[in-house]
């Protein structure tokens, strides 16, 4: 079935009905007009107040709109937020974030941000839903497969724009996208800022951060602007097999600079390079059968990860229309060793060996990995004051993703004599198990483009569009040196060159457009409703496969997944602004979804699954001065219902939920500022979010097909991954004391030290030392600190 194919079945999609009713109904109760019964504050009260949440100015449309002129769901999270809750990184601000679901496995592994539901499971390999960016560099790590997890030192604000962001920014934002915008230079002054920050984990040590920035104009027309910081956690989680405590630590040392020059009028060029170093010690996974905040494994894990992004960007304004051209250039490298016993021993070779047959070895795991990818963006944006305006721009982008890895047995190992005569065969006299090599590439272009009329100065429409040419190669060869053809030589040594079996090659190439309509009416300056109908597109590609992994013929290749959004929302500022009112309804179709299916061995390999429907509302609410003055707070709500809207063999039933995607997700935030003495304020600030529960994986049965007639049919075998995982609660607390060049802030995070899992799965070992067991990640229990800020 063809794109276009697919977009005319999906425009028959009828839109949301009764839940849009409902959305009118509360948008006029939340009108100026019903609000004129509420008490107004005075005019000095109005004019000292803070700059409220709609008044952040963001470029989500490429154009500088407030939040509350921008005609879709947009929420922005400004530096006075994120530095009043102590935001280091995603995970901090996240959960505030109505209809944004994730999965924190820990600064090892990353954070899988997901918007409105848009997940089929673990998802590893599969480009993501939500796109991540840092000013015009996109931040999406090809070999992490998770978005680099960026420390927040100098950061203006964070944009989330929720649905399909396709026609700007890039073919897979079909969930959305979020944008992390740095502080610029400022050419007219010098500053600076240091910080430091020490705290106690529960069940840990003491971690530190320590951060500086400093901004210094060169000249009239550059200024250089450069941040670093230096975060260092300890640990949580015990090794009690070697004794060894807080094995889950990080360390990460991130630095950016920053040059903005304006050589000439209406031409600014701005450079940008981010470095972020981390070394991080084993993972947050633990094991249920075993004592919470420890792990038993063999040998401990090192993980050492370095990312560069580099940007320029040169901007001219020719009065009718502005010119940009980014260059983007992305670099990311890892080496990484760990224990992969239990992985390999216990469940790999537990599947397809006799548990009497399993001798007692241990495997360690090495990866060395890198990637590189450039990016190149040219748009004219108009800027005409007629009723027309435009968006017209390229994109070209390339990316490479090599890996190397090898599986150790150490050598001599309990068993081995007979371990070699009755199953391999053959001597072992070095530790090599297994290896494999990958290498792919994807080269994308696309043009784009978006046209806005002004019907009235109250009613806009826009229509937008994006055509792409996505191509990727890829080469993989896998020798099992224990199982494999000819794996050992005379002298009990592994092959290590592929035989022609055991290499790999794929290709991939796919065109397809995606659009975008959108409608907005204002309500003078204070209201905005607005309707978006917009398509989501995420290429397909290809599996590497040999005769290891297992994985069929059929499952060579998978193709794009795409979707139709409809979305009705409003936008209210009350009460002279000191009240702002966000809500949303929307409805997602789904069809042909990219997920991971597994080989009876347990290989992963991606596919393509049938459909699903994914439905919420999303409301937010943030006031400044209302109840009390130097008070304000924020409440946050979102509602996803996501199911599969089919019966898929092997994955799941019919109205069966999407794994890992709560239905409710709640925030609240308050701070309240007062002055004292001198130019002394303080401060204390509240935030507590609820996270639903949900689970691990589709149903509790796995449909099979029917062997005569091919469609599914229910099946009676327990689909073992189905697991529960929790609700939670997760409440942060702070006060602060500060001044004009400095402040001090004492915080608890997790202050009710709730102990939640982020994610659980079930490991079916079959051998005569693990029984089968269930792993899960678990969150930082109760952290305790001070911070201080020295500004100049």
């Amino acid at each position: 079935m063809t794109t276009q194919d697919r977009v005319t079945r999906k425009v028959r999609y009828r839109l949301l009905g009764a839940g849009l009713s409902s959305l009118v109904s509360s948008l006029v109760l939340a009108s100026p007009a019903a609000a004129q019964q509420a008490a107004a504050p005075t005019e000095t009260q109005t004019e000292e107040s803070t700059q409220a949440a709609d008044d952040i100015v963001v470029t989500a449309t490429r154009r500088s709109e407030t939040v509350r002129d921008v005609p879709f769901n947009i929420q922005a999270i400004s530096a006075d937020t994120l530095e009043k809750t102590g935001a280091t990184d995603i995970a901090d601000f996240a959960r505030t974030v109505p209809g944004l679901s994730f999965t924190d496995s820990g600064p090892r592994d990353g954070v899988k941000l997901v918007l409105r539901g848009l997940r089929t499971g673990s998802e590893a390999g599969l480009e993501p839903t939500t796109t991540v960016y840092v000013d015009e560099v996109p931040m999406d790590m090809p070999y992490r497969g998770t978005p680099l997890d960026l420390k927040l030192v100098d950061i203006e604000r964070v944009e989330v724009l929720r649905g399909p962001q396709g026609t700007l920014f890039g073919g897979g934002a079909i969930g959305g996208t979020l944008r992390y915008i740095s502080k610029k230079p400022d050419m007219t002054a010098i500053e600076g800022r240091v910080g430091a920050e020490l705290s106690t984990t529960r069940h840990g040590g003491i971690n530190y951060n320590v951060t500086g920035m400093i901004n210094i104009p060169l000249a009239d027309w550059v200024a250089v602007r450069a941040d670093a910081g230096r975060f260092d956690n300890q640990g949580f989680i015990d090794n009690v097999r070697l004794g060894t405590s807080n094995i889950n630590d990080d360390r990460t040392t991130s630095a950016h600079l920053a040059v903005l020059m304006k050589p000439v009028d209406k031409l600014d060029i701005s450079l940008s390079y981010y470095r972020q170093q981390a070394r991080y010690g084993d993972s947050y996974g633990q094991r249920e059968s075993q004592p919470r905040y420890t792990a038993d494994y063999y040998f401990p894990g090192d993980t050492r990860y370095t990312a560069q992004l580099a940007n320029v960007t040169i901007g001219y304004d020719f009065g009718w229309a502005n010119l940009t051209s980014s260059s983007s250039y992305v670099d990311e490298r890892q080496r990484s060793s760990g224990d992969s016993t239990l992985g390999i021993r216990d469940i790999i070779f537990g599947s397809f060996l006799d548990p009497a047959d399993i001798p007692e070895f241990t495997v360690i795991t090495n990866r060395r990995a890198k990637s590189h990818s450039f990016a190149q963006e040219v748009r004219l944006v108009s800027s005409s004051d007629g009723p027309f305006n435009w968006i017209l721009g390229g994109y070209y982008n390339t990316k490479r993703v090599h890996e190397d890895q090898e599986e150790l047995v150490p050598v001599p190992f309990p068993g081995q004599a007979a371990f070699e005569q009755n199953i391999i065969g053959a001597e072992l006299n070095d530790d090599k198990e297994y290896t494999y090599q990958s290498d792919t590439k994807t080269r994308q272009f696309a043009v784009f483009g978006e046209l806005k009329y002004q019907v009235t100065s109250a009613w806009q429409i826009s229509v937008g569009g994006r055509y792409f040419d996505v191509r990727s190669t890829g080469d993989f060869y896998s020798i099992d040196q224990w199982f494999g053809p000819n794996a050992r030589d005379a002298n009990g040594l592994g092959r290590t060159t592929p035989l022609p079996g055991e290499v790999s090659g794929g290709r991939y190439r796919e065109k397809g457009s995606v659009w975008r309509f959108n409608t907005s009416y204002k309500f003078g300056k204070d209201g905005l409703v607005y309707v978006t109908v917009a398509q989501g597109f995420r290429p397909g590609g290809f599996n590497l496969t040999t005769p290891n992994t297992g994985i069929p013929p059929e499952g060579r290749q998978y193709a794009s997944d795409d979707l139709i959004s409809y979305e009705l929302g409003g936008k209210f500022s009350l009460l002279r602004n000191r009240l702002y009112v966000s809500s949303a309804l929307f409805r997602i179709d789904w069809s042909d979804i990219q997920t991971t299916v597994r080989t009876p061995l347990g290989f992963a390999y991606l596919g393509n699954a049938g459909q699903a429907v994914s439905q919420g509302v999303e409301i937010e609410l943030n006031a400044r001065d209302v109840a009390l003055r130097g008070l304000s707070f924020s409440l946050g709500y979102g509602f996803t219902d996501a199911k599969l809207t089919e019966t898929i063999a092997g994955i799941g039933f019919k109205d069966e939920r999407m794994p890992l995607v709560p239905r409710h997700a709640l925030s609240g935030m308050a701070d309240y500022s007062t002055e004292l003495a001198g130019d002394l304020k303080a401060g204390l600030a509240w935030l507590t979010t609820y996270t639903s529960g949900s689970y691990a994986d589709f149903g509790r049965y796995k449909p099979v097909r029917d062997p005569v007639t091919g469609n599914p049919v229910a099946a009676t075998a327990i689909n073992r991954q189905y697991l529960p995982l929790d609700p939670y609660w997760l409440t942060n607390v702070s006060v602060r004391l500060e001044s004009k060049s400095w402040s001090a802030r004492l915080f608890i995070d997790n202050l009710f030290d709730a102990r939640f899992k982020t994610s659980r799965q079930f490991q079916n070992t079959n051998s005569p030392y693990n029984a089968p067991d269930v792993s899960y990640n678990a969150n930082r229990p109760r952290t305790i600190g001070l911070g201080l800020t020295k500004r100049f």
